[in-house]
């Protein structure tokens, strides 16, 4: 994915969610900024400190080794939004298969031996009783990775209004939101070759891609994706990062009719790239498309990460 560039911004990079993550912030004063700068990276960690799956001390681990704990607030709502997607396409995206992911993640080594797991729980084994969540069966391991990193960059956003910003953007490697009255121009990554091969209008829309080019484990076919995987990419556009994030996952797990129908009942846009290299999309995609070259262009960045 890239962007274009403004001449009035300020922006900065940070180490987080798994990679570097850049903030933009407009019309801003450079010494006011690099306050804000400061704060927004110590609320980005804050956050990153409850949901990141590979730290044994964040929320969400102590969790999975727990099998009961009360959460936050934060925790909490990412897990009921979760949940609600994982009944909403039957279970194909199902957040209890966390072991899966550290299983891939130990034999990187050896791409060519992927894993696969034999377990029998799904999401229907974790229950909340007020803010006290439980796992019910002992290999029930919840990954938040594919809403997490979008629900953490709509809170710095928010984070950022709360102290008087009226525009800013961030580009959490490829996942992005734009906040206020700028525009951005972006493009979307191709699966199987270099480059963008799609421009995109920003305006208060967030953008993720879900792709099996981003990570994978010796092949495409062996991607960091749970599940069987039907489409090369999906990149969605939603008006928060946390639902583009997730349904781009979702949607990526679902044959391409289901896919559509998914995307379009939550009044979002999508490009699906298929295994074949068909590009479909669905009725509101057009809005946001630019038919001529843009002009400025300088990052391109892979549009799913680890987080």
């Amino acid at each position: 994915m890239q962007r274009a560039h403004h001449q009035i911004e300020q922006e900065r990079r940070f180490p987080l969610l798994g990679g570097s993550i850049e903030i933009v912030l407009y019309d801003v004063d450079p010494g006011v900024a690099a306050i804000l700068f400061e704060e927004i990276y110590q609320e980005g960690l804050r956050l990153q400190s409850i949901f990141n799956f590979f730290d044994p001390q964040s929320e969400l681990s102590l969790l999975n080794q727990q099998r009961i704990r009360t959460v936050s607030a934060e925790l909490l709502e990412v897990l009921t939004v979760a949940l609600r997607y994982c009944r909403e396409t039957g279970g194909r995206y199902d957040i209890s298969k966390g072991r899966e992911i550290l299983l891939r993640k130990r034999r990187r080594q050896q791409p060519r031996a992927a894993p696969t797991s034999n377990y029998t729980a799904n999401y229907t084994a974790i229950s909340f009783h007020g803010n006290t969540v439980r796992l019910q069966h002992p290999s029930v391991c919840i990954d938040l990775g594919s809403i997490a990193k979008g629900y953490i960059v709509d809170k710095l956003l928010e984070f950022i209004s709360q102290q008087g910003i009226l525009s800013a953007f961030i580009d959490a490697r490829g996942d992005m939101r734009i906040t206020g009255q700028h525009l951005e121009i972006v493009e979307i990554q191709h699966p199987r070759k270099k480059g963008g091969f799609q421009a995109l209008l920003l305006e208060n829309k967030a953008v993720a891609t879900s792709g099996d080019y981003s990570q994978y484990y010796g092949t495409p076919e062996t991607s960091h994706l749970v599940g069987t995987v039907y489409a090369s990419s999906v990149t969605v556009l939603a008006d928060t990062l946390m639902e583009a994030d997730v349904l781009a996952t979702c949607a990526s797990l679902l044959p391409l009719e289901e896919a559509r129908a998914l995307i379009e009942n939550h009044t979002a846009a999508a490009l699906i790239v298929d295994k074949q290299g068909g590009i479909h999309e669905t009725t509101q995609f057009p809005r946001y498309t630019l038919t001529e070259e843009p002009r400025f262009v300088r990052r391109q960045g892979v549009v799913r990460g680890e987080a």
